[in-house]
C-alpha cells in the first residue's frame, strides 16, 4: 500500500524542517510555502529548495514561490489566530485540490499554554470546514501538528537525531549572507543550537 502523500506548509524555518524530517517518506511529500514577509523572504524561500533537494521532494508550491512579498517578517509564526486560520485554510485548499489526505502544519507553541490553546483551537475549527466540504470521493486531509508541543530545544534535537544537518534552515530576518546573530530570531534558535551542542 502506498504511502499517503501529504503536504506539507514549508517556510524553510527549523520546525519546518523538523516536521519534514519525521515524515515516514518525505520524498513523497509536497511543500507549500505560504506568502513572506519582503525582507526574508528570498532566504527562507532558498531554505525551502535546499530542504527539498535534500528529501528529493517536486518543486514547491504555493503563494510565497511567486515571490510575491507582503508587508511585514518571515511569516515563521503568525500573530493572530485569524493569520494562523488564514494560512490554514489555504493550505488545505491545495492540499484538497492535489488530492493530498494529509496536511502537515509546523505550527510551534512550546510551553506556552495559550498559544498551544489558540493552535488547536484553529486546527479543530478548520478540519471541520474541510469536513463540511469533504464528500465520499474526496474526503477531508487529516491535519497534523507534530511539533506543536515542542520547545526550540526539542526541535534542534529533532532534527539532530534524524540525521539532517541544521543548514537546510534559515532562522534570521535579515537577507544577509549568514544568519546575523543579532536579531530576536537569531538569538532564539542560536542559544537553542547552543544548549543542545554536543559537549
Amino acid at each position: 500500500m502506498l504511502t499517503p502523500r501529504r503536504l506539507i506548509i514549508s517556510d524553510g524555518s527549523l520546525p519546518a524542517l523538523a516536521a519534514l524530517a519525521l515524515q515516514d517518506r518525505p520524498d513523497q511529500a509536497v511543500l507549500w510555502v505560504p506568502a513572506m514577509g519582503q525582507v526574508a523572504a528570498p532566504r527562507c524561500l532558498a531554505a525551502v529548495a535546499r530542504q527539498a533537494e535534500h528529501f528529493g521532494i517536486d518543486r514547491p508550491v504555493g503563494p510565497g514561490t511567486a515571490r510575491v512579498a507582503v508587508e511585514g517578517g518571515p511569516v515563521r509564526s503568525a500573530s493572530s489566530a485569524l493569520e494562523d486560520a488564514g494560512l490554514l485554510l489555504a493550505a488545505l485548499c491545495t492540499a484538497r485540490i492535489l488530492r493530498c489526505s494529509r496536511l502537515v502544519w509546523p505550527c510551534q507553541a512550546g510551553m506556552d499554554l495559550d498559544r498551544m490553546a489558540v493552535l488547536h483551537e484553529v486546527t479543530m475549527c478548520a478540519a471541520h470546514l474541510a469536513d463540511l466540504d469533504a464528500s465520499p470521493s474526496r474526503p477531508a486531509p487529516e491535519i497534523r501538528t507534530p511539533v506543536l508541543d515542542c520547545t526550540d530545544e526539542q526541535i534542534v534535537d529533532l532534527i539532530a537525531g534524524s540525521g539532517v544537518p541544521t543548514t537546510l534552515a534559515w532562522w534570521c530576518d535579515h537577507d544577509t549572507q549568514r544568519p546575523c546573530g543579532g536579531c530576536d530570531s537569531c538569538r532564539r534558535w542560536e542559544s537553542a543550537l547552543r544548549a543542545t551542542a554536543p559537549a
